[in-house]
């Protein structure tokens, strides 16, 4: 299980530094190192792909006879076709289907089926049903994750040190009955929708343009945010934990992750902001919403939608690992909204003047094209010398001395 926790954050540091896509090749050969794609990956039959991976979206697919080298991580559906090797752990956020050969643990939040030819080296366990054929091999422990084990609302025996039992070894501490817990879980999600709320319409009325900017980056450079995201959390959480162990240096610890909060904050209000744009034009049928009416309702929504995604863990950390990280990534392309995020750079020229058509047909010698309007004269003025025009081949000058000279 500790590779398995390595692996995925490996994952997360790999999506902080790389989203270039690994590419897809027909012939067998080297199919690139280890990075981070986005959307569908396929490694071909026969080939060979060397380094850790994270999938996002998926679906992935380990082709026959092909060979990946490396912990792979997937946001997603995997198919490991027949004869298809794996050489490291595996982590599947979604179903799996393994026919081939995997030399690691294996882990999947989904449903996992294990094919007749399927071996697997390492220890296998996923939070669904777990379907092994006859003919499948595995090496490891075998263990599936029940219902059992995800439901909090049971009873947990707590030990008590022998000092303080008594004639009794242990102790039974009963927990909070079930309406208890959902009427808690209720306050608790209803307060942080309206808090948030007051503090989107307070941050949108004082600083609207700010708001505006981060979300502009939010949506014309969505995964440039995303690794700016993730990086600065990388980044801080190293910083500020060495500062934290420091005495000295201990303020400085919570002044930053105080900095990272607010950032955090005016992220995901830029972001409910822009959610609630979409709501308003598309089902109210408002085609210039009001920015402070769009961001409360965006964030309320946003923020419920993410309360009731607790039910369901996986959904509900996919949420934070995605969103979290877009939202603080744009707050720092933008310097805090104190200046726009140039994606597109050059400023257009404005547009041009229509040129005039050109004559159609051929040309015949002799005969010009048909000439422009002239433009309108203007009104002589008793100050304006007009001079008459003189015949071919005669200056108008000199028409204008010969009355002189005959005089």
């Amino acid at each position: 299980m500790k590779r398995l926790m390595f692996t995925l954050i490996l994952g997360m540091c790999l999506a902080a530094v790389a989203f270039v896509p690994a590419p897809v090749l027909a012939a067998p050969g080297s199919q690139g190192d280890g990075n981070v794609v986005f959307g569908p990956y396929t490694l071909s039959a026969g080939n060979t792909a060397t380094g850790d991976l994270v999938v996002f979206g998926g679906p992935a697919t380990l082709k026959t006879d092909s060979n990946f080298n490396g912990d792979l991580v997937v946001f997603g559906t995997l198919d490991i076709d027949e004869s298809a090797n794996l050489n490291g752990a595996l982590v599947v956020l979604g179903d799996a289907d393994v026919a081939g050969n995997v030399d690691g643990d294996v882990f999947v939040i989904g449903a996992l089926v294990l094919r007749e030819t399927a071996y697997v080296s390492g220890d296998v366990s996923a939070t669904g049903a777990i379907e092994q054929e006859d003919g499948a091999v595995v090496e490891g422990e075998i263990t599936p994750m029940t219902e059992r084990e995800f439901d909090f609302d049971r009873d947990f025996p707590v030990e008590v040190p022998e000092p303080f039992t008594g004639p009794s070894p242990s102790v039974t501490v009963r927990s909070r009955p079930l309406w208890v817990q959902g009427l808690w879980a209720t306050i608790k999600a209803i307060g942080s929708v309206v808090m948030l709320s007051l503090l989107a319409l307070v941050i949108v009325s004082i600083w609207p343009q700010q708001t505006e900017r981060v979300g502009r980056a939010i949506e014309e450079a969505t995964l440039t945010s995303f690794g700016m995201g993730l990086l600065v959390y990388l980044v801080a959480f190293i910083a500020l934990t060495i500062l934290a162990i420091t005495i000295c240096l201990s303020p400085f610890a919570i002044l930053g992750w105080l900095v990272v909060g607010v950032g955090l904050l005016l992220g995901w209000i830029a972001l409910g902001s822009i959610l609630g744009k979409r709501i308003l034009t598309s089902i109210f049928n408002q085609p210039q919403p009001q920015q402070v009416m769009s961001a409360v309702l965006g964030t309320a929504v946003l923020t419920l939608l993410l309360a009731m995604t607790r039910v369901f863990w996986p959904i509900h950390g996919i949420l934070m690992f995605v969103l979290v990280p877009i939202a603080t990534g744009a707050v720092l392309l933008t310097r805090f909204g104190t200046m726009p995020y140039a994606t597109q750079g050059g400023v257009s020229a404005p547009p041009r003047a229509p040129r005039a058509p050109r004559p159609q047909g051929p040309i015949v010698p002799g005969q010009l094209p048909p000439s422009r309007p002239s433009a309108p004269a203007h009104a002589v003025d008793d100050h304006d010398v007009v001079v008459p025009a003189a015949p071919a081949g005669v200056s108008p000058f000199a028409e204008a001395e010969r009355p002189g000279e005959e005089a």
